[in-house]
């Protein structure tokens, strides 16, 4: 995660103003301009697509690394600052898993040991097919009560793609 205090304007283009100066700028000046820029707030992206034709993210990059080492021959504007779309904090999109209980985990370990024995051409009365319908009961019910794949397959002791496969998520 990072540690840095920048927010960026995404999904914003720079302002009309902003990138008619930009495009007019060479060598030290253009980098320390894209270096105000991005510093400001505003993407890599935004910064390239000034340009006709656009530069790429790295090479705007580029400029920006080259700008700490450089100071711009002209005197530049202060970069304006984007009014941000996003929200300051981060707001979670899908709800906390609730977890899983002490007495749905001793199932579903007791389960998961018998359950992997099971296969297609067994009767549905062998154990290991009881198992399987019961393990795979088990774990779709508690994943639409919106405990994770993830938590599911650590207490199963399987991988995660296994456990997406039993809740039919493959």
């Amino acid at each position: 995660m990072s540690t840095s205090t920048r927010r960026s304007a995404r999904g914003q283009a720079l302002p009309l103003s902003e990138a008619q100066t930009l495009v007019t700028l060479r060598d030290f000046n253009l980098y320390a301009r894209a270096a105000q820029l991005y510093h400001a707030g505003w993407t890599l992206r935004a910064i390239g697509e000034a340009f006709s034709p656009p530069k790429s993210r790295s090479t705007v990059r580029s400029w920006v690394d080259r700008a700490a080492n450089s100071s711009p021959t002209v005197e530049l504007p202060t970069a304006e600052v984007p009014i941000l779309a996003t929200p300051e904090f981060y707001i979670p999109v899908k709800p906390a898993s609730p977890g899983i209980t002490p007495l749905d985990r001793a199932k579903i370990e007791a389960l998961a040991p018998i359950a992997r024995k099971y296969r297609s051409g067994m009767s549905p009365m062998h154990a290991a097919a009881l198992a399987n319908s019961d393990l795979t009961d088990i774990c779709k019910r508690l994943n639409d009560a919106n405990v994770s794949v993830r938590e599911l397959a650590e207490a199963a002791d399987v991988t995660y793609r296994a456990m997406a496969k039993r809740l039919g998520r493959a």
